[in-house]
């Protein structure tokens, strides 16, 4: 006996798959914003160097390979490991240190919606049933 449904029975959206577009999409306006750091660090900060340079190089190439991988189970701990990177580069670079801050308040505001979501979709389902 088969335990799959049938063809007239539609299963519940998952709002787990449904946060892979914001996510990719926040992911992508992250890798458009850290190299404009660039120009911060040079003029306010007195200078680029090697290392700054990596870092901005490692988040941006890290945030690009992120809206793929996101597709993948282990995607959202890779994502949020991105946002505590960039927020440690305010070691290395205030500026960068506050575009992570600001990254996190909206990685955070994400996944509480996110969370929400799912758990108002399990109570609703449990009330239906």
């Amino acid at each position: 006996m088969s335990t799959e449904p049938g063809p007239d029975v539609q299963l519940p959206p998952d709002p787990r798959r449904a946060f892979r577009g914001p996510a990719s999409a926040c992911l992508v306006l992250e890798a458009i914003a850290v190299p404009l750091v660039l120009p911060v660090m040079n003029y306010v900060e007195g200078g680029i160097t090697p290392l700054k340079l990596a870092l901005v190089v490692v988040l941006t190439v890290g945030m690009i390979v992120g809206c793929v991988v996101i597709l993948k189970p282990w995607g959202l701990r890779f994502a949020v490991g991105l946002q505590v990177l960039m927020l440690l580069g305010w070691v290395l670079s205030p500026s960068l240190g506050l575009l992570g801050a600001l990254f996190c308040l909206v990685w955070g505001l994400m996944l509480w919606m996110r969370r929400e979501v799912i758990r108002r979709q399990e109570a609703w389902y449990a009330s239906s049933e």
